[in-house]
């Protein structure tokens, strides 16, 4: 039995076919911009101007990147609501974002002008641009220190700052959570005063494998306790599960939970005291006064 020719699917076929095209041939062009290993300025602003082509609409397409707080972008237009954004991420450090607008509304695709493939080609080239910085500004570090070790003259800066020792990434993440779960935390159920972000989540110091630490200032009675350490530690698991897939590291739990009542906080006991320390003040994220 013949089958039967279905022009529609075909068409979709090379529609399909036509923007995977579009999309390789934008990243031959920024691993070429990479490898003409520009000046930094120019090297973002080459990123800046040729990548619209990767687009569905190309001609309504623009870039911006914002990095260490300079804004790259070409003169002459407005941004919109139609942007998608990717982070550009140097060790562990969120310290830019690289961002694609649609000038003007064509068509919605479910709730976005965006195809889907063009969020993971805007990933995939924050992903170059953060590891082409990043290759260096750590030999610049590498030459730094070495040029220390051995007493020798530093090499030429040419505006290339030095890799940083601390990381962002992982109290950035730990952060939102807690506001979502403060925003999720039901007070009146749990027997709950106020919840508070305190450790070094609230300080934004945490490493890979640290906790984030709640403090519940606690008034009721045993079986609300024994809910909200369940709800808690539903969190907790989860969390470390997330954590294991962005780091690698293993841990029992990722959420450190502690309760404080009336008593403590008159007594100054524990924990307590934090609440109206000079320094180090535990962080309010909820209370029944909201």
């Amino acid at each position: 039995m013949a089958k039967i020719f279905d022009s529609e699917q075909l068409n979709d076929t090379i529609f399909k076919l036509s923007e995977r095209e579009k999309e390789l041939k934008c990243l031959y062009k920024v691993q070429g911009i990479i490898d003409d290993k520009l000046p930094f300025h120019k090297f973002l602003m080459e990123i800046v101007k040729h990548i619209w082509g990767g687009w569905q609409y190309p001609m309504i397409t623009r870039v911006k990147i914002t990095f260490e707080g300079e804004i790259f972008k070409e003169p002459g237009w407005k941004e919109t609501a139609w942007v998608q954004h990717a982070d550009i991420i140097i060790d562990d450090m969120v310290l830019g974002k690289i961002e694609v607008f649609y000038t003007k509304f064509v068509a919605l695709i479910t709730d976005s002008q965006f195809l889907p493939e063009e969020q993971k080609l805007l990933d995939t080239i924050a992903v170059k641009i953060s590891a082409y910085i990043f290759k260096v500004r750590l030999k610049k570090t590498i030459e730094t220190i070495d040029s220390e070790k051995g007493k020798v003259e530093p090499p030429l800066d040419n505006g290339v700052p030095l890799l940083s020792v601390q990381s962002d990434v992982h109290w950035i993440w730990r952060n939102e959570i807690a506001q979502r779960i403060a925003d999720k935390f039901d007070l009146a159920r749990f027997g709950a005063k106020a919840l508070y972000l305190i450790g070094s989540t609230k300080n934004a110091t945490s490493g890979p494998a640290s906790d984030i630490d709640f403090m519940v200032h606690f008034v009721g009675d045993v079986h609300q306790e024994r809910e909200m350490r369940c709800w808690f530690d539903g969190w907790s698991l989860c969390l470390a599960e997330e954590n294991f897939h962005r780091t690698g590291y293993k841990t029992d739990g990722l959420i450190d939970l502690h309760i404080i009542t009336d008593k403590d906080i008159e007594n100054k006991n524990s924990f307590a005291v934090m609440i109206n320390r000079v320094t180090d003040r535990a962080k309010l994220l909820k209370n029944n006064k909201e």
